[in-house]
């Protein structure tokens, strides 16, 4: 497909959209300049009716061969980003970042996804969007496989996939909760999070769910602790031991856990500032560290799917970081 045509396929697609749904852009822009993928947008408070949105996509030749898998991706993604400012608020998301550090607020991306797209998809203001949903997710999953179910910092990932799996996509991967050692509180947050009702209720199923990861992992280190404990150390039979070890997995969660009730706002993907709590900075808990996950937005992966199709002076010389647009950064009014 002539990236010309891919162009202008996006932003016809996303006008009709809109037009269908009885709601009207203030203003509607489609660059084809950024590094990466994303979307700037605001609206009027809480009136969907009204959006001014900004959708960002990395540089395409307007003579490259773009395949119409691509194409019918790159649809996907915005009808995605544009569920974000439909359904999505922010606030609560925000807040409960700053208080509990970026694996949190990944675990709230996880789980929000499904609940958007769901919203998309019964709203009828999108006809075939299960559809291009449905294809975004697998060809993410078809270039870079899936993920170890026992690895924590990549739950995130793992609760997006299979949260869209709950909307009855036909996920291209079999599913792997029941193989985790975290999968009895992977399936209570998929349970709860395909019935929230709004960001605010995906927020504290995210807060507990790390809470509940959190303490497991605490447990297992005290439990491999006393094996270790256990072992001969030279006393004589019947001494007990000292207990040394066993206090590294205490504890150490001093929030409260309740999020805001504040329902004004969109989430933003922006870093969000280190949390109060010394335990759970930068994603840890109990000492372990939960950075470093798979990416739960497909920001990534658009970009390195139109790589090969950048103009040749985007080549030769890429664009600069000067100027970066802020992805999925939420003004409101």
């Amino acid at each position: 497909m002539l990236g010309l045509n891919v162009k202008r396929g996006v932003a016809t697609t996303l006008e009709r959209v809109f037009k269908d749904s009885g709601n009207k852009f203030g203003t509607l822009e489609i660059l084809w300049s950024g590094t990466t993928a994303g979307i700037i947008f605001s609206r009027n408070g809480n009136d969907l009716s009204c959006i001014n949105a900004k959708v960002i996509f990395p540089s395409v030749s307007e003579s490259a061969d773009v395949p119409q898998a691509t194409f019918n991706n790159l649809i996907g993604y915005a009808l995605h980003e544009l569920g974000h400012a439909w359904y999505t608020t922010n606030k609560p998301w925000d807040d409960v970042r700053k208080k509990y550090g970026a694996y949190v607020g990944n675990l709230i991306n996880g789980l929000e996804d499904p609940r958007i797209e769901k919203l998309v998809i019964e709203s009828g203001n999108a006809p075939n969007s299960r559809a291009l949903f449905e294809n975004l997710i697998n060809s993410v999953l078809g270039r870079d496989g899936y993920v170890d179910p026992n690895d924590a910092k990549n739950i995130p990932f793992l609760l997006a996939v299979e949260g869209r799996r709950l909307n009855g996509y036909a996920i291209a991967v079999p599913n792997i909760i029941d193989q985790s050692v975290y999968a009895k509180h992977l399936h209570w947050a998929l349970g709860r999070a395909n019935k929230a009702v709004d960001t605010s209720a995906i927020v504290k199923i995210a807060i507990e769910l790390f809470k509940r990861i959190k303490d497991q992992d605490q447990e297992a280190g005290k439990d491999q602790g006393q094996e270790q404990d256990g072992q001969p150390d030279g006393k004589q039979e019947g001494q007990p031991s000292d207990g040394q070890g066993d206090q590294q997995g205490d504890k150490q969660d001093g929030n409260d856990g309740q999020p805001s009730d504040q329902q004004d706002g969109q989430p933003s993907d922006q870093q969000g500032e280190p949390s109060d709590d010394p335990s759970d900075q930068a994603g840890q808990g109990g000492g372990k560290s939960y950075d470093g996950g798979r990416e739960v937005e497909p920001n990534d992966f658009i970009r390195d799917e139109l790589k090969q199709h950048r103009p040749q002076a985007d080549q030769v010389r890429p664009i600069p970081t000067i100027g970066k647009p802020i992805i999925a950064t939420f003004n409101w009014r």
